[in-house]
């Protein structure tokens, strides 16, 4: 089963409310195990993340991300690059909500703000110059699915999904809201 990060958008006053009640964090969080008894709920409630500005999914493609990004492939607990690129994919402050692989992280609006100014500032052209096959394989940075190696094909979700990652930031930072990242 492959890993898959994905973003939501909170703003300040959000993430104190879903600290001080469970049901509400459980609610936004996931699935409860009512809604995984009804289809027809899941359906709704995917297709609602998936239609929201305040969501983002990049699948498979994060790891490669925080590889072009920052250079770093190992994925160590600590310490991670630095802010503000380190903390796009993999930075952040870890909450109390368990997620698949560790906790939902979070960035703060200074910090929102310092990625979005990062990330506006690397067009696409840029990540692409920085992307190897040689490097990605060398640094065995996680492949989609079950690719067990790079191609410049399997590349070219990364830079499709890019455009996407800073503008949910640079509107993020425009609205003064806070990011949570999850590794489902």
């Amino acid at each position: 089963m492959s890993i898959e990060v994905s973003y939501r958008r909170v703003t300040p006053e959000e993430l104190a409310r879903l600290q001080s009640d469970a049901r509400a964090a459980e609610s936004f969080f996931g699935t409860s195990l009512e809604d995984l008894d009804d289809p027809v709920k899941l359906l709704a409630r995917m297709e609602e993340q998936e239609s929201s500005d305040r969501y983002l999914s990049i699948g498979t493609d994060w790891h490669a991300l925080h590889f072009l990004l920052t250079g770093d492939g190992e994925l160590k607990p600590r310490p991670l690059p630095p802010p503000p690129l380190g903390n796009i994919v993999q930075g952040g402050t870890e909450t109390q909500w368990a997620c698949t692989y560790g906790h939902v992280r979070s960035l703060t609006p200074d910090e929102v703000r310092a990625a979005a100014e990062a990330l506006s500032k690397i067009s696409v052209d840029e990540l692409r110059a920085r992307f190897s096959v040689a490097s990605f394989n060398a640094a065995q940075v996680y492949p989609h699915g079950k690719r067990a190696r790079w191609t410049d094909e399997a590349a070219e979700s990364v830079f499709e999904i890019y455009p996407r990652v800073v503008e949910f930031f640079m509107s993020a930072a425009r609205d003064g809201d806070m990011i949570l990242l999850s590794s489902d």
